[in-house]
């Protein structure tokens, strides 16, 4: 495992070194003017960009690859001395920066949120590379072959490598991040809708920095004509659609400026060169900048939608815990009173226009409270839920099952006549009178007294239980464990109470 860590970390070295190799050669070959002006400094953005999104760890392997590709660019124009100077000054540029803003922003960076763009603007291209430059404007005075000042090249220095770390950094950092995802699914429309807005952008940069007539005052306003495409590349494709036009810009201003074709043949070289990075940064920070902004937003309107879709989810649960309490009691699991008068009650309704028989069975537990003396409250309330489960297994899915009060219970049988809900009932005594509910080293055996009633399509559900409550009381009088119907009586079934049954 960590020969192949070792191994990923020489490949990175390797293609960092040689992506770093290729910026100077760059820079040096094709953002110079005839003057021998730089324009920006392209190798500084790839380190950055590698330090920001590899562990600190592997900054020394990075870092001396960086090195040699700055000394084997530099050595052909420069001595080795001052490549070496040259590459320890960019080292400490993109390191100071790097630290800098992963210490502020955290481990994990990319261009998605407004702070993250801030602290890398702040300590990239404003304090690091002004830093660097106080280096590298004195590796030129030794030198010797610059006409101009110190603080003249220091500013030469600043604006260049700012200039390269704010226009590549994003788009190194954000491709990179796109890519590590995965191969991405194509999708043909948005690629036919960049290659068009990239088509329209070059053409019309190639006829705002080939045109401009001398001392046009007109030249900076005519340039922002693009900064729209770059804001619009931004809202449909975010930083990375942002990013790519700003160097689609780039490209083309710094290459028709290196050839002498630009319009601010005006102005004197160095401050035409000025002028020209001026705009680039102007675009690159509100084209970057207006992505981030709204990804940000994206992000955070995202987020808040989970917070509400959570929030929503939450309040339904809640509202069903409630609805259950409301309607479930507490111990059986099974219907409240309450509940059970709301479905008995649209029950009736439902039979007043359609017709059909329905009927109600109310069963008390006998002798319950001795269970209860003799036990305690927790085995009376077990022995409740026992007897629950076995009335479940007795009826059907559809008929109503609710307590209506201590040890008494209401069913509600849809559909069934009186003679057939007598049968059930009968049915419901006989399995619960064979129960036996174990307890410790005890056996505890129950029997119910049931009362059934058949509705006669006009009664209130109140006065169709106390028929019922009234056939109940017929049943206790008889002995208990007996099913009793009101009058007239179908299929009355009697059956004598156990010895020592509780």
């Amino acid at each position: 495992m960590t020969v192949k860590f070792d191994v990923m970390v020489l490949i990175r070295a390797l293609l960092v070194g040689l992506a770093f190799y290729a910026g100077a050669r760059l820079g040096v070959t094709q953002t110079i003017t005839p003057e021998g002006i730089a324009i920006l400094w392209p190798p500084n953005a790839v380190l950055l960009s590698a330090f920001l999104l590899f562990p600190y760890r592997q900054w020394p392997w990075l870092g001396v690859a960086a090195l040699l590709a700055e000394c084997l660019a530099d050595v052909p124009a420069f001595p080795l001395w001052a490549a070496l100077g040259f590459g320890l000054t960019n080292l400490f540029e993109v390191a100071l920066a790097a630290w800098l803003i992963r210490r502020a922003v955290g481990e994990q960076f990319d261009f998605d949120r407004l702070r993250s763009g801030a602290y890398f603007l702040l300590y990239g291209p404003f304090l690091a590379s002004a830093l660097a430059a106080l280096a590298g404007a004195a590796i030129y005075v030794l030198l010797d072959r610059a006409d101009s000042g110190y603080w003249a090249l220091w500013r030469v220095w600043w604006f260049g490598d700012a200039l390269g770390l704010l226009l590549l950094t994003p788009l190194i950092v954000v491709m990179w991040h796109w890519l590590e995802k995965g191969l991405p699914r194509i999708n043909w429309p948005a690629v036919g809708e960049l290659l068009v807005l990239s088509s329209l952008l070059i053409g019309l940069g190639i006829m705002i920095f080939s045109e401009g007539t001398r001392g046009e005052p007109g030249f900076h306003l005519t340039a922002i004509v693009l900064l729209p495409f770059s804001a619009w590349a931004a809202f449909r494709f975010g930083v990375r659609g942002a990013a790519i036009t700003v160097v689609i810009i780039a490209v083309l201003a710094v290459g028709f400026m290196v050839r002498g074709s630009h319009p601010y043949t005006d102005y004197a070289p160095q401050l035409a060169v000025w002028l020209m990075q001026e705009y680039l940064a102007v675009v690159a920070l509100v084209s970057v900048g207006l992505a981030i902004l709204l990804e940000e937003i994206r992000t955070q309107r995202n987020q808040l939608e989970q917070r509400v879709r959570e929030r929503t989810r939450k309040l339904e649960e809640a509202n069903l815990r409630l609805k259950e309490q409301a309607s479930i009691d507490y111990l059986t699991g099974i219907a409240n009173r309450r509940h059970f008068y709301h479905i008995a009650q649209r029950e009736l309704k439902r039979r007043t226009v359609s017709g059909g028989a329905i009927s109600l069975i109310l069963f008390d537990v006998d002798h319950f409270k001795e269970v209860n003396d003799r036990f305690g409250h927790d085995v009376g309330d077990m022995v409740l839920n026992r007897i629950v489960d076995a009335v479940k297994e007795t009826i059907r899915p559809l008929d109503m099952f609710g307590r209506f009060g201590g040890e008494e219970f209401l069913i509600l049988l849809p559909d069934v006549p009186q003679d057939i809900a007598v049968k059930v009932a009968e049915r419901i005594r006989k399995g619960l009178e064979a129960l036996q509910i174990s307890h410790e080293d005890q056996i505890i055996e129950v029997t119910v007294s049931l009362g059934v009633a058949q509705w006669d399509g006009c009664s209130t559900l109140d006065e169709l239980i106390t028929q019922v409550d009234k056939a109940l009381y017929e049943a206790k009088a008889l002995g208990r464990n007996h099913v009793q119907a009101v009058s007239p009586v179908l299929d009355v079934v009697q059956a004598p109470v156990s010895p020592g049954k509780a």
